[in-house]
């Protein structure tokens, strides 16, 4: 009898599974028809800056997920008013399948989140509780009918204590056969809770700082010090095991790779939580410092030397010595200006991890998807789909997405001339959010580049700049630097300018080292 009730849960729980699976496929956009517009709006642009005005955001499909809306809000408990805090576009995760912005779950530090699907979708937004249901019963003259529904009582009480009795006879049956695999590993990192920093809980979460594939990013304070917390979101939790195996590996600890300092599971919640916990870095990533500020020339050559040291490093294989171990290649895989961080003094930390990928001596990259990462940042090969499978084919797309980033901070320079207002590559031909299709026609058909300004190249230092981009971006992968040489080419490039200013002012100038084989 357990046995034939045991099937019959089964079954009937695959049927339900197969019918809600049915019945979601009819609602799911095709991915390209998929190009929406979102209110935009961010409380720290209005705070810091005075833009408190609510746009238009067109929204930039990455790799093969959907953009959907969101909104992220608070609500005064003693007054009731709604605080907006972010509203914009976000990459479609599984619970973004409604066309109303509409939540029941309360995050963390009291604020609320909602994602929708489909235009302007997040113009409105609401909390609605979870209703329960009170039935008050109400007095009725009895009826022959009575005896009926008693015996439907009892039939129903029975069925009951039968299900209950199998769902207890399955979970023990479940937990004997999971015996036999208990020493098969997993891919799940164990919390650390040896780290002395993280022994004293808790961590206070204080402000949101962004919201995106894989998680939020919060500013937070752990000992009276600024900390960044990224909570990843169930769905993305092999993302988080990944950065956190990068994290763990040797000789990780470097300047320019955005300082590790702990994780955390959070299984308490109604949705499970994994955080990283990583140094602040007030600053933030050098998109957004480009967006509302210039740079100068010696500010640019920090940025690019520090930020071609920190790639380097990571794409370095540093063999095992005694008292450490060997630190493989890796390769990023979603280099761009978005992952690298600016500290206080403008010099760049890499970070953002979810999507590299380590090379092991010896091993081969195994069954890897290559189509990933961001579009406009995608190499050529990548977007025809003609990667070599090797570690050295993925060193050279990180490359060709750095050679853009420096495209980037030159455009933001003031060497020369005034700069223009902040583009992201390819934005300026393609616009905001381009399709794989014309991402593709323009960069692996017609060759397209981003302009490279002629005044650009009056300033000797920004033309070897340009230099250097235009041979990170070379169409043939073969043919662009390794992360090694660019580093190399800023840190002649330094000495350069400093030779330079030296010989202006009158000063006995040091004899230049000769160039490397990079120059």
């Amino acid at each position: 009898m357990l046995q034939f009730y045991s099937n019959f849960l089964v079954y009937l729980g695959i049927s339900m599974m197969l019918r809600i699976l049915s019945l979601s496929e009819a609602f799911i956009l095709p991915p390209e028809s998929h190009k929406i517009d979102c209110e935009f709006f961010n409380e720290t642009n209005c705070t810091e800056k005075g833009d408190c005005a609510t746009k238009v955001e067109h929204c930039e499909t990455e790799s093969d997920k959907l953009s959907d809306c969101y909104v992220l809000w608070s609500i005064d408990k003693v007054t009731g008013e709604v605080h907006i805090k972010m509203k914009g576009c976000f990459t479609q995760i599984d619970d973004c399948n409604q066309t109303e912005c509409v939540t029941n779950y309360t995050r963390s530090g009291n604020y609320y989140f909602c994602c929708c699907r489909g235009s302007m979708c997040n113009t409105d937004q609401r909390w609605e509780p979870p209703t329960t249901e009170a039935t008050t019963p109400v007095p009725k003259a009895k009826t022959p009918e009575d005896n009926d529904l008693i015996y439907i009582i009892i039939c129903s009480v029975i069925l009951a204590v039968l299900i209950i009795i199998t769902g207890i006879g399955l979970f023990l049956y479940r937990r004997r056969k999971q015996a036999h695999f208990n020493e098969i590993p997993t891919n799940e990192a164990e919390v650390n809770s040896s780290s002395p920093l993280l022994s004293n809980r808790p961590i206070q979460l204080l402000e949101l700082k962004a919201s995106g594939r894989f998680g939020d990013v919060w500013q937070a304070k752990l000992h009276n010090q600024d900390v960044a917390v990224k909570i990843f979101r169930m769905q993305e939790k092999e993302s988080w095991n990944t950065e956190l195996e990068i994290y763990k590996l040797p000789r990780m600890h470097h300047p320019n790779i955005l300082e590790f300092l702990g994780h955390e599971k959070h299984k308490d919640k109604m949705q499970p939580e994994f955080w990283l916990i990583s140094a602040y870095q007030h600053n933030g990533s050098l998109c957004d410092y480009l967006k509302s500020h210039t740079i100068s020339y010696s500010e640019l050559s920090k940025i690019a030397k520090t930020m071609a040291c920190g790639l380097a490093h990571l794409h370095e294989e540093i063999p095992a010595t005694d008292t450490e171990g060997l630190k493989p290649s890796i390769a990023h895989r979603d280099f761009k200006s978005k992952n690298v961080l600016l500290k206080a003094d403008l010099t760049a930390c890499i970070a953002d991890f979810g999507l590299a990928m380590i090379f092991e001596p010896g091993k081969s990259c195994g069954d890897t998807h290559g189509q990933v990462g961001t579009r406009r940042y995608m190499a050529p090969e990548v977007l025809e789909g003609a990667i070599n499978f090797n570690r050295d084919a993925f060193l050279k797309i990180d490359v060709y997405a750095c050679g853009l980033v420096l495209w980037e901070m030159v455009s933001r320079c003031d060497a020369v001339e005034p700069p223009a207002e902040y583009l992201l590559p390819f934005e300026a031909e393609l616009g905001q959010g381009p399709t794989l299709e014309e991402v593709q026609e323009n960069v692996v058909m017609k060759k397209l580049r981003p302009q490279i300004l002629n005044s650009w190249r009056s300033h000797s230092g920004i033309s070897n700049i340009c230099d250097t981009m235009e041979e990170c971006w070379d169409h043939d992968a073969e043919a662009r630097l390794s992360s090694s040489c660019v580093m190399e080419r800023f840190s002649q490039l330094n000495k350069y300018a400093l030779t330079q200013l030296l010989i202006e002012n009158n000063i006995n100038s040091v004899d230049a080292r000769d160039t490397s084989s990079c120059l």
